[in-house]
């Protein structure tokens, strides 16, 4: 893994806590690839070789594989508290409760933004997430995403402004409502369609057992 050069006051949160309702009873993240490396180690490589300060991967409660996945091939982001790891214990409840997760832990670390990416988005290279979060930091608008079909993809950086916003976010949902309603004060970033792909059905599960990657 090379070592990154830092960008102080972003954070990235991995959400990972998802039931993988759609490929049940396998969980997609944990995935092979054709070297048989799961799916959520691709996904941490590519963050924690990006420039942020700090990466959270929020974790269920009920699938202590993950953390073990994570622990064998992260030690050294571990020990040096880059990478953190939290159990949402309440995961099954919907996608807002990992969010409001991770906002509270990048509010408590004083972060100026919070790139959130999802855990099955395992080809969002890390030139494209070093885009994102310059491009958040150095222009500050309420958000920053990759333009995806004519609208904001995955992963999202978010301004520290949104933060109480996307606390009032419940159920099962995302920031989609607040990104509809920004306008302006968004920045769309020209990317790559291949690369803003999740795998989260059984069909592209197989197809992820293809692939080979390089080790970044």
């Amino acid at each position: 893994m090379v070592k990154p050069s830092i960008l102080q006051g972003t954070w990235a949160c991995v959400l990972c806590a998802g039931c993988s309702s759609r490929t049940a009873p396998a969980n997609k993240l944990l995935a092979p690839d054709a070297t048989g490396q799961p799916m959520l180690v691709q996904t941490l490589m590519n963050i924690l070789n990006s420039k942020a300060e700090t990466v959270l991967a929020l974790l269920p409660p009920e699938q202590p594989k993950l953390e073990t996945v994570i622990r064998a091939y992260f030690p050294h982001a571990l020990k040096t508290e880059r990478l953190q790891l939290q159990t949402v214990l309440n995961a099954h409840v919907g996608l807002s409760v990992s969010l409001h997760a991770g906002v509270r832990a990048a509010q408590a670390g004083k972060a100026q933004s919070l790139l959130m990416c999802l855990g099955d988005m395992p080809l969002v290279s890390t030139p494209l997430l070093n885009t994102l979060m310059e491009t958040q930091h150095n222009h500050t608008t309420a958000a920053t995403a990759p333009l995806r079909n004519g609208k904001a993809g995955n992963p999202v950086a978010w301004n520290a402004s949104q933060f109480s916003k996307l606390l009032q976010i419940k159920g099962d949902q995302g920031g989609r409502a607040i990104l509809r309603n920004l306008g302006a004060d968004i920045r769309l970033i020209p990317a790559n369609s291949d690369e803003l792909v999740d795998f989260d059905t059984p069909e592209r599960l197989e197809i992820y057992r293809q692939m080979t990657f390089s080790d970044g």
